[in-house]
């Protein structure tokens, strides 16, 4: 996939911790959102490194789906418990509402609290 196609993984991450601020998931605002702005972050780098080959996952819904879909397996082959994977997946909704696309519509583990 060619790099110039893609958005701005970077700039991306940025604007979302500056808004973040502003937008917590209820239970993350106690810690300045971190538990959030680390998962996304982790994510961004995964993106970073694993280029979706199905198009821009920051741009396009099919692609969020994909690639958002690609990191729950990729965090199940470290063993990762189904209730952290779907925390993580909440974390990934927040960012994804922020850029507009809206909630990642792929199948998920079991979803707990952040509180």
């Amino acid at each position: 996939m060619n790099a110039g196609l893609r958005a701005n993984v970077g700039a991306s991450l940025a604007a979302f911790v500056t808004w973040l601020a502003q937008h917590p998931i209820d239970g993350d605002h106690h810690y300045g959102a971190s538990s959030v702005r680390y998962q996304v972050s982790r994510y961004c780098d995964y993106l970073h490194t694993n280029p979706w080959p199905g198009g821009d996952p920051l741009r396009d819904p099919r692609a969020r789906d994909g690639a958002a879909g690609a990191y729950s397996v990729y965090l199940d082959t470290f063993n990762m418990p189904p209730a952290t994977i779907g925390l993580v997946l909440a974390s990934l909704d927040h960012f994804y509402v922020f850029l507009g696309l809206g909630r990642i519509a792929i199948a998920r583990p079991p979803a707990m609290s952040l509180a």
